[in-house]
């Protein structure tokens, strides 16, 4: 690495984060500074190599609360740290911001950014919701600076007095890569092939989940939901798109209208998946900002999501999409049926969507702000 360039490290658990929302920012990064990026490349093995033009380390980051592994793999980050002696160290995902971050303050690196992205124990309670919280309580006062990726999200960290306002920033109006207006748009023709090779009839209505396929997505709910509103629109199919890592499917009772789901493991067009659907549902229990709601968007297809924080930001409710109670089926019933019936309310929902990402979530505009910010924090003298 160049002696004349500054250093900076990047820390995520696994490869999935970095794929789907930070490689824009590492390869810009890369052209100012000497980047490394360290996470745990056994995660997400089935993903294609990330192909960055940076320094990557493997380390072994566990997924879950493990001590003994966790307290090694801080040992480990405390040599790695000291070694390398890095300007900037930013960190991603609750695990990787907690050992970061207290190997970072150890290791004596003066400039420690954490990225909150959605917390763990929002929906949990009991010792559980505490010790989780705690944690990232601890990265919070660890870390020199802090971001939300949503301004409700920030809101919810300084109600729940993780961080207090005054030291949690939301670059922009949020999100945390945005959206390539190019990639994600109408594509009729991709709609029309992405159809045939699922078997999905040209005329269907297609709701989209596109996203880890667990509890915490509410993807419970929205199969009672699609289970009760496919009785009244027979027409009505339902796309599975994403890893499931837990087995949930096997819990999933669809009944006569299993062959209208379809399910996708993995994909690396999730823009093909969006133009073959007619509306997203994300109907998470908890999320920092919904991503794949502002890629609907672009795609010009509505989106309904429960109404938490994270979600909030991403859907203009009754402009952009739909909101409903987190956990409601029956609210979420009511909306999936309301934008099946009205085709003229998908139409006017889905244009204003894609107008309200061209002003506020490009990936250009959204990076560059990431990007300024990283550039600002290594320029001054002080980290606060």
């Amino acid at each position: 690495m160049s002696s004349s360039k500054k250093k900076v490290c990047m820390l995520a658990a696994t490869p999935l984060t970095i794929h789907f929302f930070l490689k824009p920012h590492l390869i810009e990064l890369a052209k100012e500074y000497d980047v490394t990026l360290v996470l745990n490349l056994q995660n997400d093995s089935y993903l294609p190599p990330l192909d960055l033009p940076i320094e990557i380390i493997d380390i072994s980051i566990a997924r879950k609360i493990s001590p003994l592994a966790d307290l090694t793999c801080l040992f480990s980050l405390i040599r790695l740290f000291k070694k390398n002696k890095y300007d900037l160290l930013i960190t991603v995902v609750p695990k990787a911001g907690l050992l970061g971050m207290l190997a970072g303050a150890f290791a004596g690196i003066a400039k420690r950014i954490h990225i909150f992205q959605g917390e763990v124990w929002a929906n949990r309670s009991g010792f559980g919701r505490w010790l989780l919280k705690t944690c990232d309580q601890i990265t919070a006062t660890l870390a020199t600076k802090v971001l939300a990726v949503s301004a409700s999200e920030k809101d919810f960290l300084v109600r729940e007095v993780v961080i207090n306002t005054n030291r949690i920033e939301v670059l922009g109006k949020g999100s945390i890569g945005g959206v390539d207006l190019k990639r994600f748009a109408p594509n009729p023709e991709k709609r029309v092939e992405i159809r045939s090779s699922l078997g999905i009839p040209q005329d269907a209505i297609v709701i989209l989940f596109m996203g880890r396929l667990v509890a915490d997505k509410g993807i419970y709910e929205l199969a009672q939901a699609y289970f009760q509103a496919v009785h009244h629109h027979p027409n009505l199919w339902l796309l599975l798109v994403g890893p499931d890592e837990e087995g949930e499917l096997n819990n999933l009772d669809f009944g006569r209208f299993v062959t209208q789901v379809k399910r996708v493991p993995y994909t690396t067009e999730p823009e093909s998946y969006l133009a073959a659907s007619d509306l997203l549902c994300l109907p998470s229990h908890r999320e920092g900002f919904g991503v794949v709601i502002i890629e609907a968007a672009a795609t010009g297809i509505p989106a309904i999501g429960s109404k938490i924080y994270g979600i909030s930001d991403a859907i203009i409710d009754g402009q952009t999409g739909l909101l409903f109670e987190c956990a409601n089926v029956q609210a979420l019933q009511a909306c999936i049926e309301r934008l099946v019936s009205d085709v003229e309310l998908r139409k006017m929902l889905g244009n204003q969507a894609r107008l309200n990402v061209e002003k506020h979530f490009s990936n250009a505009q959204v990076v560059n702000h990431y990007i300024e910010y990283i550039r600002n924090t290594l320029n001054t003298t002080s980290a606060h």
